[in-house]
């Protein structure tokens, strides 16, 4: 069973930069596309995600009627599921049919969650750029949970392998924790804190 994680961690569940999966619809009418193109925009409080999204894609319309959508975060177990659900448009099929994937109810969203995955930010649009061919959607973490197994204030890439996609049908995975020999005054790595 997964456990709840606290809104202030809950951009760690998208970190580093991690292919996801976002439903769309409702438990009735359930749709998911496959997103790398995701970013934390504020870590807490609340916690805000931006995802970049076509104006052609049948998510992005399912997505505009309850300003509603799911992040899962699949490992590299779904590979194959992920990649045929960003090479087909769930306007024309059900792609949790077609890959044997299980939509479940979320807590807070009308989206479900996708049970095989490890991790989940349930969200809510609170603000949308338009843009020329892509729309900047501003997404509010309204609740996210992990198995704590895999996900302890971030992903253990020992025992979860995120996904990160390269192009085409190539990808890589995240495979271990490696640490600085730097002190960590909390805001991240060097690179970070030269920023601030």
């Amino acid at each position: 069973m997964k456990k709840q994680v606290p809104l202030n961690k809950a951009k760690w569940l998208v970190e580093p930069g991690c292919v996801v999966l976002v439903t769309s619809g409702t438990m009735q009418k359930p749709n998911v596309m496959t997103f790398s193109w995701q970013t934390p925009v504020n870590s807490a409080d609340p916690c805000l995600i931006l995802l970049a999204i076509s104006h052609l894609r049948y998510s992005y319309d399912l997505i505009r009627q309850n300003r509603q959508l799911v992040i899962n975060v699949p490992g590299q177990e779904l590979l194959e599921q992920v990649h045929f659900i960003g090479q087909v448009s769930g306007r024309k099929i059900d792609k949790f049919k077609e890959t044997g994937l299980t939509p479940i109810p979320a807590k807070t969203v009308e989206p479900p969650l996708i049970k095989e995955c490890a991790g989940h930010l349930e969200c809510k649009v609170v603000e949308i750029f338009k843009m020329q061919t892509h729309d900047l959607l501003i997404c509010k973490v309204v609740r996210a949970e992990a198995e704590p197994e895999l996900f302890a204030g971030r992903w253990i890439p020992e025992k979860f392998r995120t996904l990160h996609y390269l192009g085409g049908n190539k990808y890589g995975v995240l495979e271990r924790t490696t640490e600085a020999r730097g002190t960590n005054n909390g805001h991240g790595n060097s690179l970070t804190r030269v920023c601030l």
